[in-house]
C-alpha cells in the first residue's frame, strides 16, 4: 500500500495525523476548513469541465481570496467559509468573514473584509447539516458594518439552511449576479 505524502514527509501514519487532529481543537477547525475548500473546488472543476467557467485557480495564500476564475470574460474572486457550528438550539447558521491574521494597519479592524476583496460567498453548510453542501451569494448582497465602518463587512453574516433571498445553490446563480 502507498503511503500518503504527508505521512512520509511527517514520518508518520495517517492514523497519527487523524489522532493528533482529532485532540486539537484548532486543528479540526483548520482541517474542516480546508476540507469545504477540497470539495467546492471539486464543484467547480465540475463546472469547469463543462465549460462553464473557466481559469480555476485554487489558492492558499493569506490575504487572497480561496479561488480565483473567469465567467464570461470576467475574473471572480470567491471565497469559502464554513457556517460556525450551533451552540444552543435554535440557532441560526452564520459565516464569520474575518481573516486569520492582522495586518499592520493601527486604525483599521484589517482581520474585517471590504466588500471589493471578493466578489462571491460560497457557504458551507457542514456544521449544520453533516454534508458539505454550499450555498453562494455575490458579495455586494452582504451586509455592512454600521457607521463609521461601513466600508468593511458585517462579521457575522445569516445564512439560510436552503436558497432564500440572495443566497443560491447554483454558483453560477451567483456569479451572474457578481457581474451584473
Amino acid at each position: 500500500m502507498t503511503r500518503h505524502p504527508l505521512e512520509e514527509k511527517w514520518n508518520s501514519t495517517a492514523a497519527d495525523i487523524l489522532s493528533a487532529i482529532e485532540h486539537g481543537l484548532r486543528s479540526q477547525v483548520d482541517v474542516k476548513g480546508k476540507l469545504a475548500e477540497l470539495y467546492m473546488h471539486r464543484r467547480l472543476l465540475e463546472l469547469a469541465e463543462r465549460g462553464s467557467i473557466q481559469g480555476l485557480v485554487w489558492q492558499d495564500k493569506d490575504g487572497k481570496p480561496d479561488f480565483l476564475l473567469t465567467y464570461r470574460g470576467r475574473e471572480l474572486r470567491v471565497e469559502c467559509k464554513n457556517v460556525r457550528s450551533p451552540k444552543k438550539k435554535p440557532d441560526r447558521p452564520r459565516v464569520e468573514l474575518q481573516k486569520t491574521r492582522n495586518s499592520k494597519q493601527p486604525e483599521e479592524p484589517t482581520r474585517g473584509y471590504k466588500p471589493g476583496e471578493f466578489d462571491v460567498l460560497g457557504a458551507c453548510l457542514f456544521n449544520y447539516t453533516g454534508k458539505w453542501d454550499y450555498l453562494f451569494i455575490a458579495t455586494r448582497r452582504l451586509a455592512r458594518r454600521p457607521k463609521p465602518l461601513e466600508r468593511f463587512l458585517q462579521i457575522m453574516q445569516p445564512v439560510p439552511l436552503q436558497p432564500e433571498g440572495f443566497w443560491r445553490y447554483d454558483p453560477l446563480d451567483a456569479f451572474k449576479e457578481a457581474i451584473r
